[in-house]
């Protein structure tokens, strides 16, 4: 079995780096239709037999349902830490429950704000993946995070997401004696943290969740009204 787990901050957290131009409701606005994009782009994929979101936010956790993923709600133990503790923390929850509770075979992480995701980029992650032997796929993003992590067998390295992550995987991987992939695929390499990338927004192939809220934004711009 290979499944999909994509975490999702809070709503009330979400895009904090934004607020400088973004109020609380755009930022969770925006949070929403990325995170829709990222789940279309797995179910378009046909390659999981589960698309899981991890979150703490019953908001969110409701959304991923209505778009037929599986949303595993974080612990109350988890939501007490904060940042990258937080994500690792709630990765490694997500990781362990479809692994072991749940029989998953392989596993490929995506994070919920990288609007270019497509189905083809997705399937090119998972054919990386394809053999027998214990291995992991790294995508970088523009800044050397990462942008999508495939691991056979699920728990084959410790989560380890933050700054350089990348290059955190790959040696994690290397000391574990995982085969190791790099991939450059440009549409997961942009994702949305900083003003920059909003402003780029627009020029680009984003999902149509994200363009839908762009189209909106740009109309209460105009005229004042959602």
């Amino acid at each position: 079995m290979r499944a999909a787990l994509i975490p999702m901050k809070e709503l009330s957290q979400a895009k904090m780096r934004l607020a400088d131009v973004l109020d609380r409701t755009a930022r969770a606005g925006l949070a929403l239709a990325m995170l829709t994009d990222v789940i279309s782009a797995c179910n378009e994929s046909g390659c999981f037999d589960i698309v899981a979101v991890v979150c703490a936010d019953s908001e969110a956790l409701w959304h991923a349902r209505e778009l037929g993923a599986r949303p595993l709600a974080e612990p109350a133990a988890i939501r007490t830490a904060s940042g990258l503790q937080a994500l690792n923390d709630g990765l490694t929850f997500g990781q362990r429950y479809l692994a072991r509770r749940l029989g998953a075979a392989e596993l490929v992480i995506l994070p919920a704000d990288i609007p270019l995701a497509r189905a083809d980029d997705v399937r090119a992650v998972v054919d990386a993946l394809a053999g027998d032997a214990p291995r992991a796929v790294i995508v970088p993003s523009q800044d050397n995070g990462t942008n999508a992590l495939a691991l056979r067998p699920p728990e084959a390295i410790a989560m380890r997401f933050g700054r350089d992550s990348a290059d955190a995987h790959r040696a994690a991987a290397r000391d574990a004696g995982t085969d190791v992939v790099v991939l450059d695929i440009d549409r997961l390499r942009f994702d949305v943290d900083a003003p920059e990338d909003l402003d780029a927004l627009p020029g680009l192939p984003v999902g149509a969740a994200t363009r839908g809220w762009l189209d909106a934004r740009t109309r209460y711009q105009a005229t004042g009204t959602r």
